[in-house]
């Protein structure tokens, strides 16, 4: 990878037919390829104290009907985020996560694309934890599917001066 601006290089970029491509291009362009990939892996009939039926019926019906829809929604959540100077991908003005309307369901767009990305449905335990202690991020390399004790525990590290723990990974 080469660096996109001799004053910014933590934004790299590769050089394709169409020429150079953003840090959020390049990741949205791999995680739509990654989202098509778990939605043809979905198993709808893997059913552990999931979600209420709503949310279950919604989710089901996305990975099997509308998985190119929901790989674009991804992709183009991500191509039009602003890379931070900590590496994550969010709208910078923005002072709450964005969120996103789709299909009747509304929902938080990291939401959308750790569960997009993870290809399995929401359940009544789980969250997305953010391990770059970022609540606007959505840059998938940050993002994990969890409990909420994990979430604490990773506030723990925080705090405890761990730092980022998406390092590494």
């Amino acid at each position: 990878m080469t660096s996109c601006s001799p004053r910014r290089t933590t934004r790299l970029c590769s050089v394709s037919e169409s020429g150079p491509q953003s840090l959020p291009d390049e990741l949205a362009a791999r995680a739509h390829a990654r989202c098509l990939d778990a939605c043809r892996k979905f198993d709808s009939s893997l059913e552990f104290d999931l979600e209420p039926r709503a949310v279950r019926v919604w989710w089901t019906d996305t990975f099997e009907n509308h998985s190119e829809d929901l790989a674009v929604r991804i992709r183009d959540a991500l191509s039009a985020m602003q890379e931070t100077p900590q590496g994550c991908l969010a709208i910078l003005s923005a002072g709450e996560p964005e969120r996103v309307h789709w299909r009747g369901y509304r929902q938080k767009v990291y939401q959308l694309v750790a569960w997009g990305l993870q290809g399995a449905l929401p359940t009544r335990r789980s969250v997305v934890r953010h391990l770059c202690h970022n609540k606007l991020c959505i840059h998938p390399e940050h993002l994990r599917i969890g409990t909420q004790a994990q979430n604490l525990f990773d506030q723990r590290q925080r705090r405890a001066g761990v730092g980022h723990i998406y390092e590494g990974l």
